[in-house]
């Protein structure tokens, strides 16, 4: 999944993929997706072996049975980010607060609907918790992008406000500090899990095993891998993890759904509570299936 330009993803990522299909013994067909939807649809028809994805694009893999997270990013020492929401350094937009209050004057950047970073938490962290029960009606416009496209429209003056994430500020600041200088950080979530890698629970075992051995011990000790890693995404390793990682995620992605139920208008009471009840059943037994590991 390409947070930025695809073409410059795709060739930071091969000298890692090209190690990593020795490593394995075998080839690697490398695909970059610009909607997270088309890599779920890849998982759920077997035509996805690998990937790279954020926390809540890997829970509807993961609940689906189609596949498992093994490994989770390290970006620079860090297993963890978080979610922001930035404005142009010249808005007068200087908190959530300012945000929350103007928000029917404010064009709004937001992410992927199945982005963790990108919308997901800010929805549930910034809004929903201050009382917003429907950010989509707070604001006049809302535009919809990646995480470099949204930092662009700030910079550009397209859009009042926008999501982020810590470590794609870190590197925009790093590519193009001129234009990171015009972007102001107004709020910051909790943390969250960085993005983890997902295999399909069909590889054999031993394909697995090569995987996970080349990829938690790449980077180590070659200098030439800790170049490799940085040049991805100033990564650091990758550490192993399991499924557990993406219980917050699956708990926020629960209550995202209760309160678009409880806020459907053609619903009676009735209906709300018997669809929140399957909910709340689909939620205990996904937090289930997530601490299992499997």
């Amino acid at each position: 999944m390409s947070p930025r330009n695809p073409d410059v993803m795709l060739e930071n990522w091969n000298p890692f993929l090209d190690r990593m299909a020795l490593a394995a013994d075998t080839a690697i067909d490398r695909r970059v997706f610009g909607s997270v939807d088309e890599i779920v649809k890849e998982f759920a028809a077997g035509r996805m072996d690998l990937a790279w994805l954020g926390n809540a694009a890997a829970l509807d893999v993961v609940e689906m049975g189609a596949g498992s997270v093994f490994a989770v990013m390290v970006n620079q020492g860090k297993t963890s980010y978080r979610s922001v929401l930035i404005a142009h350094q010249d808005s007068k937009l200087r908190s959530l607060e300012d945000v929350v209050h103007a928000g029917p004057q404010l064009r709004f950047g937001d992410g992927d609907e199945k982005s963790a970073s990108g919308h997901v938490v800010p929805m549930y962290f910034a809004f929903t918790k201050k009382g917003v029960s429907d950010a989509s009606r707070l604001f006049k416009e809302i535009k919809r992008g990646s995480h470099e496209a949204n930092l662009m429209a700030v910079v550009n003056a397209e859009v009042d406000v926008a999501t982020n994430n810590t470590s794609e500020l870190d590197n925009f600041r790093s590519q193009r500090p001129s234009d990171a200088a015009k972007v102001r950080v107004i709020w910051e979530s909790p943390d969250i899990p960085e993005s983890p890698m997902v295999w399909r629970n069909g590889l054999s075992a031993q394909l697995k095993q090569k995987i996970a051995s080349f990829a938690y011990e790449f980077g180590t000790k070659d200098p030439e891998e800790k170049r490799i890693l940085w040049n991805i995404n100033k990564l650091t390793g990758w550490r192993q993890s399991s499924n557990r990682q993406l219980i917050a995620i699956a708990n926020l992605e629960m209550f995202k759904a209760s309160q678009q139920i409880m806020r459907d208008p053609k619903l009676d009471e009735a209906q709300r509570m018997q669809r929140v009840g399957e909910v709340m059943q689909r939620g205990s037994k996904l937090e289930q299936l997530l601490r299992s590991g499997g």
